[in-house]
C-alpha cells in the first residue's frame, strides 16, 4: 500500500509540475505572438514615363535626345524622325537628279516622251529611295508599321505623289506671284519643296503610319 502511495503521489507531482512549466510558457508564446514582425509591404512601384524617342547605337546622339526630350516635354521623337527623314529625303533627290542625268546624257529632254519616260522613272526610284530606309529607320517604331510592307511601300507612294503634286502647283502659283521672273524660278521651286516636305512628313504620320484599328 505504501507503494501505491507513493506513485500516486509521484504522478500528482509529476501533474502539478507540468502544469505549472505551461503555466509559465503560455505568456512567453502570447509574447513572441505579440511581437512577431509584420509582413513586409511592397513599396509602390514609380510610374515610368515612356520616351518619344528610341536610342540609337551612339552614346553622345542618345545624350542629345535625353536632352531634347526633357526640354521639349516629350517631343525628341517627332524631331529625331524629322531629322532623319530630311537626311534620307536630301539622298533621295540626289537619286532624282542622277537618273534625271544619266537619261539627259543619253536622249535629249526635248522629245516629250522621253522627257515624260526620265522623270517616271526618276520619280519612282527616288520614291523607293526614300520608302525603304525611311521604313526601317524613321517610321518603324509608329503604330502603323505592323502594316504589310505592300500595304505601307502603297500607302508611301500615294503620300509622296501626292506630294509631287502639290510641289507642282505651288511652284506654279509662288511662280506667278514673283511677276514669271526665270531668276526666281528656283525660289519659286525651294518654297514649294520645302511647304510639301513638311507636307509629306505630316501626312506619313497621319495616313502612311497612322495606327492601325483592330
Amino acid at each position: 500500500m505504501a507503494d501505491m502511495v507513493t506513485q500516486d503521489e509521484r504522478m500528482r507531482s509529476d501533474d502539478e509540475q507540468a502544469l505549472i512549466e505551461a503555466a509559465n510558457m503560455t505568456p512567453t508564446l502570447r509574447t513572441r505572438a505579440t511581437q512577431a514582425p509584420l509582413a513586409p509591404t511592397t513599396p509602390a512601384t514609380p510610374a515610368t514615363s515612356v520616351m518619344s524617342y528610341y536610342d540609337t547605337r551612339w552614346p553622345l546622339v542618345n545624350h542629345a535626345l535625353a536632352v531634347t526630350e526633357r526640354v521639349t516635354h516629350g517631343k525628341a521623337g517627332v524631331i529625331q524622325r524629322a531629322v532623319s527623314y530630311l537626311v534620307i529625303g536630301g539622298s533621295a533627290a540626289v537619286v532624282n537628279l542622277t537618273i534625271l542625268a544619266i537619261f539627259f546624257h543619253f536622249g535629249s529632254a526635248n522629245v516629250l516622251w522621253y522627257l515624260i519616260l526620265a522623270n517616271v522613272v526618276a520619280y519612282e526610284l527616288s520614291i523607293m529611295a526614300n520608302f525603304i530606309p525611311n521604313d526601317y529607320f524613321t517610321f518603324s517604331h509608329l503604330d502603323g508599321h505592323n502594316r504589310s510592307w505592300w500595304a505601307r511601300c502603297l500607302r508611301f507612294h500615294i503620300t509622296s505623289l501626292s506630294g509631287v503634286a502639290l510641289t507642282s502647283i505651288l511652284f506654279t502659283i509662288f511662280y506667278h506671284l514673283l511677276g514669271l521672273q526665270p531668276h526666281l524660278a528656283l525660289v519659286a521651286q525651294a518654297i514649294a519643296i520645302i511647304i510639301a516636305t513638311f507636307y509629306n512628313f505630316t501626312v506619313h504620320h497621319l495616313f502612311t503610319y497612322a495606327h492601325r484599328k483592330a
